[in-house]
């Protein structure tokens, strides 16, 4: 009777002495995050002399118009679409001032009837700073910084506006689609240009800030301003 016993304790011992299971993996260590390297951006702004120039000493409301109309809408940095309708889908009309001229309305109309008008606020103190903008991403830019100023692009007004009661007054239905520089929330530029704060202390906030390609567009664009409101100072 003992042999089967020890049989069954060999049997036992043997099954114990044998491959013991896989043991369980270790867990793996996450792999290693590096850190966010700030992008390396050298910027300089360098004060510089605008020159004023104009095609004709003498251009007509509709050149004036069309020439800042075509330069801003030419202009890599600026996010804003009305420019570009104005320029291509309306006709110029005519100017409207108020009695101070210090807001004058540049209107369009194109062929379905539709108003679109530039909207210009410059105070008689206004003043534009010219700067030349040195920067490893965008590159060299131009640019004119009007203070205390306001620039607007409408499109599909059912009407131009007209002056009542010290200020505009638009179609109360359909006062239209409207993009601004100056004095609003929004930036005029593409999203990643890091304009107009990129300019450092020469911006504040609701400065119209008017940023060219060349320096000879800049001073085009100097010129139609000078001769709008002649009482524009330049700087430097």
């Amino acid at each position: 009777m003992r042999t089967p016993i020890v049989l069954m304790l060999l049997a036992l011992l043997a099954g114990c002495a044998g491959t013991p299971p896989p043991s369980a993996p270790e867990p793996k260590a996450p792999p290693a995050v590096k850190p966010e390297v700030p992008e390396s951006r050298e910027t300089r702004v360098i004060p510089e002399a605008a020159n004023p120039t104009l095609t004709s000493a003498l251009a007509d409301e509709a050149a004036l118009a069309s020439a800042f109309l075509d330069s801003y809408r030419e202009q890599t940095l600026y996010d804003s679409r009305n420019p570009q309708s104005l320029s291509l889908d309306y006709e110029f009309r005519e100017y409207r001032w108020s009695p101070r001229r210090d807001r004058l309305m540049m209107l369009f109309e194109n062929a379905g009837g539709d108003s679109g008008f530039v909207a210009w606020s410059l105070n008689g103190d206004a003043s534009a700073t010219s700067l030349r903008l040195e920067d490893s991403k965008l590159g060299r830019r131009f640019a004119l910084i009007l203070r205390p100023a306001r620039l607007c692009f409408a499109v599909d007004a059912a009407q131009p506006p007209t002056w009542l009661g010290g200020r505009w007054v638009y179609d109360p239905q359909r006062p239209g689609s409207f993009e601004c520089n100056g004095l609003t929330n929004k930036s005029a530029f593409k999203a990643g240009t890091r304009l107009p704060g990129l300019l450092g202390v020469y911006f504040r906030e609701g400065d119209v800030v008017l940023m060219y390609d060349s320096r000879e567009q800049r001073d085009a664009a100097a010129g139609v301003l000078a001769q709008l409101f002649p009482g524009l100072v330049f700087n430097p």
